[in-house]
C-alpha cells in the first residue's frame, strides 16, 4: 500500500527540484537584464551629463564669440579676431557632436533646437558678424548691435530649451535605474523566498521519505525476526524430529545384523552396512546444516577476544588428527579482535581440518599467520597439500559444493560455507590463494579491538 505513496512523493519531490532549478534560470536570466537595463541607462545617464555639459559650453562659447565681435567693432584692432575664430571653430565641433547624440531616442527631441541653434548661427554670422568685420566701426556696430542682440538671445534661448530637454532626459533615466534596481531586489528577494520554500519542501520530503524508509526497515527486521524464529523452530524440528527417525533406523539396522548376521549371506549384510552409513552420513548432513543456520541465529554479540586461545581450542580439538597425520603447526601469536569466541574457534577449526584434510599425504605442514593493516586483521592459514584450481575459488564457499567425490575425501562440502556465514556475521571478508598442486592459502579478515593488539 506505500508504493503509491512513495511513487506520489517521488513525483512531487521531482517537481521541486524542477520548481527549484527552473526559479534559478529565471533569478539567473532576471539578474542578467537587470545588469543589461542597468548598464544601458548608466550609460544614457552618463550621456545625458555630456549633453549637458556641451550645452554649457555652447553657450560660453557664443558668449566669446559676441565678445570678440564686439572689440574688434568698437577698436578695430585685429587681436579680438583670433578668440572669436577659435570659439567659432570649436561651437561648429560642439553642435556637430551635440547632433550626434540626438540620435538616441532618449534625446531625439534636442535635434530640433540643435537645428534652429545652427540656423540661428548662420544668420547671425552673415548679418551681424560678417558686415562688421568688413566695415569695424561705431556707426556699423551701433547699427547692427541691436539686430545682433537678438539673434544671440534667440539662440541661447535654443540652448536653455535644450537644457531643460537633456535634464528631462536625465532624470527620466535616472528613474528608469532606480527602477531598475528595486525591480531587481523585489526579484532577489523573491527568489529568496521562493528558494526558501522549496528548500523548506524538498526537506519535509526528505524527512517524510526518511519515515517511510524507517518504517520499511523496522517491517523488514520484524519480517526477518519472524524469519530467524521459523528458523530456530526448524532447527529444533531438524535436531529432535529429524535426528530420532535415523537413530531408530541405524539402530534398529545395527540390531538386525547383531541378532540374525550370521543367517543372512554376505549381500545382505553389505545392504545392512549400506544402510547404516547412509543414516550417519545424513545424521551428519543434519548436524552440518545446524551448525550454518547457529551462525545468524545462536550468534552471540562481538566483544574483545583474544585470538590466541580461540586457535588453542581449535588446535585441542584437534589433536588426535594432528598426531594421527603427523601434522607439524607454526601458528604466530595471534592478536585481539572483535568477535564471538565459539565462532571464531568453529572458523579456525573448519580452516584447520580442512588444511589437515588436504594437506600433504607426507609430512604435512600448516602455518598460521596474522598481519595487520588499516583497523583491522588479515588472518591466514596455509597448507602444503593438493592446492584449489583457480576456478573453484568463489564455489568453495558455497554451501554443498564439493570438489571431489566422497571416496577421495569425506564430508558434507558445509565447511567452509560456514566459515563464509562466520566471517560475513563478523563484518569481514574470506579468500583463498591457491594452485593446483601447489598448497593453499585461507585468509580472512577481523575488526581489531581497541585497547591493544596482543594480551599482556
Amino acid at each position: 500500500m506505500r508504493e503509491p505513496d512513495g511513487g506520489r512523493e517521488r513525483g512531487i519531490s521531482l517537481a521541486s527540484i524542477f520548481l527549484l532549478v527552473g526559479i534559478v534560470a529565471v533569478a539567473i536570466a532576471t539578474g542578467f537584464v537587470a545588469y543589461a537595463v542597468i548598464r544601458d541607462n548608466r550609460a544614457a545617464l552618463v550621456e545625458t551629463y555630456q549633453v549637458r555639459l556641451d550645452l554649457q559650453e555652447a553657450q560660453t562659447l557664443i558668449a566669446e564669440e559676441q565678445t570678440g565681435v564686439r572689440g574688434y567693432a568698437a577698436t578695430g584692432e585685429r587681436l579680438f579676431i583670433d578668440p572669436y575664430r577659435r570659439a567659432d571653430v570649436q561651437l561648429h565641433g560642439l553642435l556637430e557632436r551635440l547632433r550626434a547624440h540626438t540620435r538616441r531616442d532618449l534625446l531625439s527631441p534636442l535635434a530640433a533646437d540643435i537645428e534652429d541653434v545652427e540656423a540661428t548661427h548662420r544668420r547671425w554670422l552673415a548679418l551681424v558678424v560678417s558686415p562688421l568685420l568688413a566695415d569695424p566701426g561705431a556707426a556699423v556696430a551701433a547699427q547692427l548691435e541691436l539686430k545682433g542682440s537678438r539673434l544671440v538671445a534667440h539662440m541661447r534661448a535654443d540652448l536653455n530649451a535644450a537644457q531643460g530637454v537633456a535634464e528631462a532626459a536625465a532624470e527620466q533615466t535616472q528613474a528608469t535605474v532606480a527602477l531598475s534596481v528595486f525591480v531587481s531586489i523585489a526579484v532577489i528577494v523573491f527568489f529568496v523566498v521562493a528558494l526558501g520554500a522549496v528548500a523548506t519542501r524538498l526537506e519535509y520530503l526528505r524527512f517524510a521519505k526518511e519515515r517511510m524508509l524507517r518504517a520499511q526497515i523496522d517491517e523488514r527486521n520484524l519480517a526477518l525476526e519472524r524469519s530467524n524464529a521459523s528458523l530456530q523452530e526448524f532447527a529444533y524440528v531438524a535436531s529432535h524430529d529429524l535426528q530420532e527417525p535415523l537413530r531408530t533406523v541405524a539402530s534398529f539396522t545395527q540390531l538386525l545384523q547383531r541378532r540374525y548376521g550370521a543367517r543372512l549371506d554376505k549381500d545382505a549384510d553389505e545392504f545392512i552396512a549400506f544402510a547404516v552409513d547412509g543414516a550417519r552420513r545424513m545424521q551428519e548432513l543434519i548436524n552440518d546444516i545446524l551448525e550454518y543456520s547457529r551462525v545468524t541465529t545462536h550468534g552471540k554479540p562481538l566483544a574483545a577476544v583474544d585470538l590466541q586461545s580461540a586457535l588453542d581450542r581449535a588446535l585441542a580439538n584437534l589433536r588426535s588428527t594432528i598426531d594421527e597425520r603427523n601434522a607439524v603447526i607454526d601458528a604466530a601469536r595471534m592478536p585481539i579482535v572483535l568477535g564471538d569466541e565459539s565462532q571464531l574457534t568453529q572458523l579456525l577449526q573448519n580452516l584447520l581440518s580442512n588444511a589437515l584434510k588436504y594437506g600433504a599425504r607426507e609430512h604435512p605442514k600448516i602455518v598460521v599467520r596474522a598481519m595487520r593493516s588499516d583497523g583491522e586483521w588479515t588472518i591466514s592459514v596455509h597448507d602444503n597439500g593438493i592446492g584449489i584450481a583457480s576456478e573453484y575459488h568463489e564455489r568453495i564457499f558455497r554451501i554443498f559444493q564439493r570438489l571431489h567425490s566422497r571416496g577421495e575425501y569425506s564430508g558434507t562440502g558445509i565447511g567452509l560455507a560456514i566459515c563464509k556465514s562466520i566471517v560475513d556475521r563478523h563484518g569481514g571478508r574470506i579468500w583463498v590463494d591457491s594452485e593446483e598442486g601447489k598448497g593453499a592459502a585461507f585468509s580472512f579478515t577481523l575488526r581489531a579491538a581497541t585497547g591493544g593488539d596482543w594480551v599482556q
